[in-house]
């Protein structure tokens, strides 16, 4: 198996239940010109493939719509008022600012490189994608406000999409006990559970993913059928062993990943089994004991769900 096969890289999406509710929950809000929704989860279940998903997705049934993602940064603890949201915007789009430009004037170039992309598309809505949107500042939200406000004088609307970390219920309880509770009303009143594989049923039917044709890029592929050929033309599939992955993966899942395994770990478990089949592929193709418990450990699951289960726990 080549190291270049897609399997081993990240060209390929699944379409899991998450993805498919996900997509369907953001576009009802672009439908409803809603102004935001949060979606929150915990590490690596796969909130940033989804967001990256609606970059796809939305312009497909929304043509009319401008739409595009940004990761947030750091913010910086050492300036709390710092705005670092319209820095990163102008960043995007390749806007330097002269070094002496006032914010505002800033803010402005932002708002009519904005217009401009919108125009390009017949817009009259922009859809802001915001991954780790747990990193922002007040003065971040307070700023998107602004950029909201000042779209909407010149008749286009802006809603706000966004992932994070399930830290952002901090922010959202200091923000209701200061002077900044008009956020919450505007960008984090939206708030809704992203999560993992909850059941063996559920990975049977993600695993069962690998055994139909999936469209990445311009092509197509079953990997079941292009990793183990032979096993395949005789009736051979991936998801037959999603009950034992299920088993294996939930005996080391500890904190907020019991039946809550995550998407990433899933799919190097996966990643892992096919490469070692690759290269046993026949017809009478036997399972190795033990394979699928080496596949779990070489995802580094069980060190992973002891590091980070902790901090977000509740």
């Amino acid at each position: 198996m080549q190291h270049s096969h897609t399997l081993l890289g990240q060209e390929y999406r699944l379409s899991t239940p998450t993805l498919l509710a996900v997509i369907q929950s953001a576009c009802f809000n672009v439908l409803m010109r809603k102004t935001g929704v949060v979606f929150v989860g915990h590490p690596r279940v796969g909130k940033t493939s989804c967001c990256e998903a609606l970059i796809d997705e939305i312009p497909k049934r929304f043509p009319n719509v401008y739409v595009f993602m940004i990761p947030a940064a750091n913010v910086d603890i050492n300036m709390p008022s710092y705005s670092s949201i319209v820095h990163q915007m102008l960043a995007l789009e390749e806007i330097v600012p002269k070094p002496r430009t006032p914010f505002i004037q800033r803010q402005d170039m932002l708002i009519e490189r904005l217009m401009i992309r919108a125009a390009q598309v017949n817009a009259r809505h922009i859809v802001m994608l915001i991954d780790e949107l747990q990193r922002l500042s007040a003065a971040d939200f307070s700023q998107l406000t602004d950029i909201y406000n000042k779209l909407r004088s010149r008749k286009v609307i802006l809603t706000v999409i966004s992932f994070a970390m399930p830290s952002i219920e901090k922010k959202i309880t200091l923000f209701s006990t200061s002077e900044d509770g008009h956020i919450i009303g505007r960008f984090l009143s939206d708030i809704r559970p992203l999560t993992g594989v909850t059941s063996a049923t559920q990975l049977s039917y993600v695993l069962g993913l690998y055994d139909e044709p999936l469209k990445y890029f311009d092509g197509e592929i079953c990997y079941t059928s292009d990793i183990l050929p032979k096993a395949f033309s005789v009736g051979f599939r991936i998801a037959a062993l999603s009950s034992e992955i299920w088993r294996e993966m939930s005996k080391v899942a500890t904190g907020n990943y019991v039946n809550n395994l995550p998407m990433e770990h899933v799919t190097q478990t996966v990643a892992y089994i096919f490469v070692i089949l690759n290269q046993e592929d026949r017809e009478d193709l036997v399972i190795p004991s033990g394979l699928i418990a080496e596949a779990v450990h070489e995802s580094n699951f069980r060190s992973f769900c002891l590091k980070t289960s902790k901090p977000y726990a509740k």
